[in-house]
């Protein structure tokens, strides 16, 4: 495999961003975001802080993620020069890569409905030339080099969780304190803080169609894996069916590339975004041949549900390399056991179970919420959980039951797509 790798000097960038504008200069057009970014450790420049500067881009990584797990299979590695090179017309617009590349390198845009990424300038290596931001960097801070470097050493230059091994160097900074300076002067002076807004690369609102279809995953599986009488009924197996249908019409809304959603279980050999729409059509063309045609083993549902809620799961892991429990109480797979239990009228295992989510909630949420609008939230799901338990035990309404429990089950379900965590270059900067 090719050596090439990039060369960062800390101690030289002064942010100017040259390297950006050659990158775009070089490649064209590049919507919303480019593919290199300057970030800066104090963004506000606050006096008496050290301030630094980290220019990213893809880092072609020797175990690229983004090319392992592409459900689509849209990248691939030169044999040439080594860079991770993106595939337009393969691509889905999933925006999977995006989740698993801890370095932001991968960016969607929106207006082609595909991912695209930096190319190493690949056609300028193949001509013995430099990559162009290398090129245009005024300071020498950002450099290129095809002689070998030390892996181990590489791998410590970046501190984010679960990285892989990226082809850059970064010299570190030779002085880690900023220059002291006379503050006496702001005594007494009065400042209102700037914020400065981050960008939300993922939350509820943005993936509400995912978010109804998990849940109707979860919906689906408990009803076949409860097995009630009422599923033997015709007109029970076409509302089956039906919310099925509507789940995978809500599943394709997120995709960039429609047309190409056949390409999505290309990669069932490492990636669970393939094999969850693997298992979920499998799921229902055996539920439908087992309503319509002829009986089906029910442990063969029973696995195909199971494992399509595995993957539900697996699926969003990237995106949690920062929470404190890493079993989130609004996994799909729990919500379908609880849905499973309260219907079965299994009363006590219901109440475990419940109660074993609300704890792992609360230790999720001490010390972490200082937003009114979360706490709202959390108040309206701690409420909802023990309303159903005072439901269930009482002979109160059926439907107040049902209400009571499904609004705990989907507010649970908005705070887990809320606290996805999508990599971004300001985590690398807090790393350091």
């Amino acid at each position: 495999m090719s050596t090439n790798h990039f060369i960062f000097d800390k101690n030289k960038c002064v942010g100017c961003e040259a390297c950006v504008v050659a990158c775009v200069t070089e490649n064209g057009f590049q919507s919303p975001d480019q593919w290199r970014s300057i970030t800066s450790s104090n963004q506000l420049k606050v006096a008496g802080l050290p301030l630094f500067h980290l220019s990213m881009a893809c880092n072609h990584c020797e175990d690229a993620p983004c090319m392992k797990y592409c459900p689509a299979m849209a990248f691939k590695r030169s044999n040439k020069t080594g860079a991770v090179l993106h595939i337009e017309n393969h691509c889905i617009g999933c925006k999977y890569c995006t989740w698993q590349c801890p370095y932001d390198a991968p960016k969607f845009n929106p207006v082609k409905g595909t991912v695209e990424k930096c190319t190493f300038c690949e056609s300028r290596l193949l001509e013995g030339q430099k990559p162009a931001c290398t090129s245009l960097c005024p300071t020498g801070a950002l450099n290129y080099s095809s002689d070998p470097i030390n892996k181990g050493i590489v791998q410590d230059d970046l501190k984010v969780s679960k990285y892989p091994k990226p082809s850059i160097k970064i010299k570190d900074l030779q002085k880690q304190e900023g220059p002291k300076m006379d503050l006496s002067l702001f005594e007494g002076e009065e400042f209102e803080p700037l914020e400065i807004q981050s960008e939300v690369r993922s939350n509820a609102l943005k993936e509400w169609p995912l978010l109804v279809f998990t849940l109707i995953v979860a919906l689906l599986t408990a009803l076949q894996l409860f097995k009630s009488a009422f599923m033997d009924h015709r007109f029970a197996n076409e509302i089956f069916i039906g919310i099925g249908f509507i789940g995978a019409v809500l599943s394709t809304l997120h995709l960039g590339r429609k047309e190409r959603m056949w390409r999505s279980i290309l990669n069932l050999r490492y990636s669970w975004l393939s094999r969850e729409i693997l298992f979920f059509g499998l799921f229902m063309a055996v539920s439908l041949v087992h309503f319509y045609l002829f009986d089906i083993q029910h442990w063969i549902l029973v696995c195909l549900g199971t494992l399509l809620c595995l993957s539900v799961d697996m699926l969003y892991q990237p995106a949690q390399w920062k929470w404190k429990a890493k079993i989130h109480s609004a996994q799909i797979t729990l919500i379908a056991l609880s849905i499973t239990l309260f219907l079965s009228e299994q009363a006590l295992f219901f109440v475990i179970l419940m109660g074993i989510r609300l704890l792992l909630f609360v230790y999720r949420k001490v010390g972490v919420i200082a937003d009114k609008k979360k706490w709202l939230l959390i108040v309206f799901r701690i409420a909802s959980v023990f309303a159903t338990f005072g439901l269930l035990f009482q002979d109160q309404s059926l439907w107040l039951l049902v209400v009571s429990f499904a609004l705990g089950e989907i507010l649970d379900r908005i705070d887990f797509y809320n606290e996805l965590n999508v990599p971004k270059p300001r985590v690398l900067i807090k790393a350091y």
